[in-house]
């Protein structure tokens, strides 16, 4: 036992002398683990079931800041079911206490006047929120605080949100009721109006021509168009005797002048065009903005230089500023729908029933429209030897009262035109009768009317939207 004990004390000092004489002399190595005190973090997402999470995040806010200033709280409303989400970062060691608040906070319990339309209990107050569909809640609450709500009741309080564009109050129980049936009555969207205008031409012309064309009678057989040939039998001096000329058959032949007859006119043609042109546009209702519309296709026409060098270039419509093919102006359209039951009288009866929006429902009511129109056309109806183009314009201008779902004339205009011209030989061809002879009366006839209509239609917002992803259906054209 003394052998084997000496031999590990021996091993031992054989160690430390090695380690010894390893280090170098006056040397010393330290070894430390940093620690600067920082936190790790942690993420974790709660699905709120009971409250909201725009009330929890105040209290959970301030509980992890004071523990990490680096931590935050997120609330999120998202969903046609109004989900609650809460979005927490803070250290892991702070996370079970936040797991904890959550579990305590977010459960069922039943307050008076927790919910909506609930007395709260010793006030007989109700608190309330209501959030629009259609339209802004500031409009919404400048009419309902204006017209039904005034001053209100003591310690009554409306408001709007801007971020969430709801309405909230604090009213007594029996205004609250109201005021949900009110706003769900103005909360409609505002009606946007289709005008169909339509222009009948109907245009009825005749031509006439008749006559001697001058140059062609002037190049062709001239006076003589009527010179015949009649050839019996021939006498000669030359030594042909007369008996020897009637000694076979007499004969005889009448033949006409062998010329082109073309340049006689006799010509009469007539013709009826029925034209209908139309344009559409659709405009809200307001009494303080209008609406235009411009439809200027740029044409091709055909010019001369002065040196008679021929070029192509735009039309007259197509670079004249203000110069329209078609302009149509539709001035502060109001809209007026026979909604609803009528009164019996007033005040005697001052009850009426409106039924709540929905969508479409503008599209089968009746009503009236007011607005102010401008319609200006503008035509090529001539150029000259050069190319230059004239324009007739119109323009109507007026403001009318029509009802919905009926076309109705707004304006009705005619235009007669009737062109005499005369081409022949001059002096010759001012003399009655005669003047057909030596010259050619072309006599044009032209009616037209013009009617403009319009029909006012509720624009139609229940037509479904084509699915996500699905613009429409290909047609194959051959």
């Amino acid at each position: 036992m003394k052998f084997r004990t000496m031999l590990c004390s021996t091993g031992a000092l054989l160690l430390a002398a090695v380690a010894l004489h390893g280090d170098e002399p006056g040397t010393r190595k330290l070894r430390f683990v940093q620690d600067d005190a920082q936190d790790y973090m942690v993420s974790k997402i709660y699905h709120l079931k009971y409250v909201q999470s725009n009330d929890v995040t105040p209290f959970l806010l301030g509980i992890v800041k004071r523990y990490n200033m680096n931590s935050s709280v997120n609330n999120i409303e998202y969903g046609a079911d109004n989900t609650q989400l809460l979005t927490v970062t803070c250290p892991v060691k702070m996370m079970p206490y936040v797991d904890e608040f959550i579990s305590k906070i977010d459960r069922n319990i039943t307050i008076d006047g927790k919910v909506p339309g609930d007395i709260i209990k010793g006030t007989g107050i109700t608190r309330a929120v209501y959030r629009p569909k259609y339209r802004s809640g500031q409009n919404m609450l400048n009419v309902l605080v204006n017209s039904i709500i005034g001053e209100g009741p003591y310690g009554s309080v409306y408001a709007w949100d801007q971020n969430s564009n709801q309405i909230y109050w604090k009213d007594n129980s029996s205004n609250t009721q109201y005021v949900y049936q009110f706003l769900s009555w103005i909360d409609r969207p505002a009606p946007q109006i289709t005008f169909n205008f339509t222009l009948y031409e109907v245009r009825e012309s005749t031509l006439r021509d008749i006559g001697i064309e001058y140059l062609a009678w002037k190049n062709g057989p001239g006076l003589n168009i009527f010179s015949v040939g009649w050839d019996a039998f021939g006498l000669t001096s030359g030594g042909t005797a007369a008996m020897q000329a009637m000694s076979g058959p007499l004969g005889g032949f009448l033949f006409a002048p062998q010329f082109d007859a073309s340049f006689i006119r006799l010509l009469q043609q007539s013709g009826k065009a029925e034209i209908k042109n139309s344009a559409s546009i659709t405009v809200s209702n307001s009494d303080t903005q209008s609406s235009e519309l411009y439809f200027n296709p740029q044409f091709e026409n055909i010019t001369k230089s002065d040196n008679d060098k021929t070029s192509v270039g735009v039309g007259t419509l197509g670079l004249t500023p203000g110069l329209n093919q078609l302009y149509l102006k539709i001035i502060q359209p109001i809209v007026n729908l026979h909604y609803g039951l009528p009164q019996d009288g007033y005040p005697a009866a001052e009850e009426f029933s409106m039924n709540v929006y929905k969508p479409g429902a503008y599209a089968k009511y009746p009503g009236t429209v007011f607005f102010g129109y401008d319609v200006q056309a503008a035509n090529v109806v001539e150029r000259n030897n050069v190319g230059a183009e004239l324009v007739e314009t119109s323009q109507i201008v007026g403001n009318t009262l029509i009802q919905l779902n009926h076309e109705t004339i707004l304006a009705e205009w005619n235009r007669d035109q009737e062109v005499e011209q005369t081409i022949g030989v001059p002096f010759l061809m001012d003399i009655p009768i005669l003047k057909y002879l030596f010259s050619t009366t072309t006599t044009s006839t032209e009616k037209t009317r013009f009617y403009l209509s319009v029909t006012a239609e509720m624009l139609n917002t229940a037509v479904p939207a084509p699915k996500n992803g699905v613009v429409g259906d290909f047609i194959k054209l051959k």
